[in-house]
């Protein structure tokens, strides 16, 4: 006991240092980097938002065509093109002017059971959006409108106000860089119907609703570049198939590189050469194997050919809400359980899932220990919640209000957004807005009349 008494201070002493380090002379100094940071961030959201609101933005509504028997892939062709949205940004740009990547919302809505299809663009993008759009769908017939939100306000502290609300954000299960069940997963060239919808149940529960009640599903995307996020798919296959994974060389792993090396350190390898003889750990990492894709069950190799389709195509950023709006006196509860359910079959074991948000965005709370005691605080969270949600649902905002957002590929995006497919069985739903008659390209022979012969 005297041994360590001589050797280590006692806690009196290790008080009295740190005292006199990190708060009598030099604390300062790490609240001025906190507040350098907080304010760096603050000025960094405000020019942002002071970009992101200069920019124009127009709504489309498209009308699908009566029988679609077009691909979904031409649906992911569709987003491949809108990618075309992303550029790079200089330092200025980025720090000085606050530019940000811009994005798309991609909404799929029922207004008393009449199911409309909008977009809404940025106006540098929209003869981009339009053209994509023709160029694969040339029965659909494409005009400009307005927001639908843009009359309604909502205020949950208002007690005269007469809608109700209710909705959340989605979140997937996993990490993001495992994909979805996809569009081409629906597919059975054996089977009689080749193709079944995946989104035929979210076609059909929208349809079905009353004429007084809203449903919107709502999904943001905003264009990636490849290296933002494809690196992190192919770190997540190395390690899945135990691959020895390089580490970034970084500040803090410098300066504790030192006592890496002094934890590792072998004295039989370094003085008897116990390292060349089996007995030191270099001889381990040398007879470890590169990969064991060979020793790999089945599904295992699924899941890491998944990953690597994922990654070959191109990504966007992604947010999704869902939002229900109808008067006080009509709310259903059933609606809950309907509008979570359509997106079911588009995950399962092998691959990822769309889930509610039910601990952060969900518009309801749970209590803890007793209703009662906690109805205030629960009470404000609830209004806070669907203020939070119906502010970001109206102002398609991205990454300041809700969850984080996540990546889903150009293929994972035609899958949860594309028109009704038509079969030789079944027809879109008559509720889905669609084209009046069907329309052909005019003949190449037509004559053209001369203003100049009257």
């Amino acid at each position: 006991m005297d041994i360590f008494q001589n050797i280590w201070p006692n806690l009196g002493d290790l008080w009295h240092i740190f005292y006199l380090v990190f708060i009598k002379y030099y604390g300062w100094i790490v609240f001025v980097i906190a507040a350098i940071f907080e304010f760096w961030r603050l000025y960094m959201i405000e020019i942002q938002h002071q970009f992101v609101h200069s920019q124009e933005y127009t709504f489309l509504s498209i009308r699908v065509p009566r029988e679609n028997m077009v691909s979904t892939l031409a649906v992911e062709t569709i987003f491949a093109q809108l990618h075309a949205l992303h550029v790079g940004k200089t330092f200025p740009e980025k720090y000085m002017e606050g530019q940000i990547q811009l994005w798309y919302s991609l909404e799929l809505i029922s207004m008393g059971g009449k199911i409309s299809f909008i977009i809404r663009v940025p106006n540098r993008v929209k003869d981009l959006a339009i053209a994509a759009f023709y160029a694969h769908y040339p029965q659909a017939e494409i005009s400009e409108t307005e927001d639908y939100l843009a009359n309604f306000d909502y205020d949950p502290e208002d007690p005269d106000n007469p809608y109700e609300i209710f909705g959340s954000e989605w979140r997937l299960t996993a990490d993001d860089v495992i994909p979805l069940k996809t569009y081409r997963d629906f597919e059975h060239p054996a089977a009689e119907e080749t193709v079944v919808d995946p989104l035929a149940n979210m076609f059909e529960m929208l349809a079905s609703i009353k004429p007084y009640e809203f449903i919107g599903y709502q999904i943001i995307i905003q264009p990636l570049a490849d290296e933002e996020w494809q690196p992190r798919g192919a770190l997540k296959v190395m390690e899945l198939t135990q691959q020895e994974i390089p580490h970034k060389a970084t500040f803090f792993g410098l300066l504790l590189k030192p006592f890496d090396w002094f934890a590792h350190f072998s004295y039989r390898s370094a003085f008897f050469g116990g390292g060349h003889h089996g007995d030191g750990h270099g001889d381990e990492l040398e007879k470890k194997p590169r990969s064991i894709w060979m020793s790999m069950t089945e599904s295992e190799k699924e899941r890491v050919n998944l990953i690597e389709r994922k990654i070959g195509k191109m990504g966007y950023s992604t947010k999704i809400r869902m939002l229900y709006i109808v008067p006080k006196e009509k709310f259903d509860v059933s609606r809950k359980g309907l509008m979570c359910g359509p997106w079911r079959s588009i995950g399962s074991v092998m691959t990822n899932k769309l889930k509610p948000d039910v601990s952060y965005t969900w518009t309801g709370t749970d209590y803890v220990f007793s209703r009662t005691l906690e109805a205030p605080y629960l009470d404000w969270l609830l209004q806070y919640k669907k203020r939070q949600l119906f502010k970001g649902y109206k102002t398609r905002e991205a990454h300041h209000l809700g969850l984080t957002t996540f990546i889903l590929n150009i293929e994972e995006l035609a899958t949860l957004y594309h028109f009704p497919i038509t079969t030789k069985t079944t027809l879109a739903p008559s509720a889905v807005e669609k084209t009046e008659s069907k329309k052909s390209q005019p003949p190449v022979n037509l004559p053209i009349v001369d203003s100049g012969n009257f």
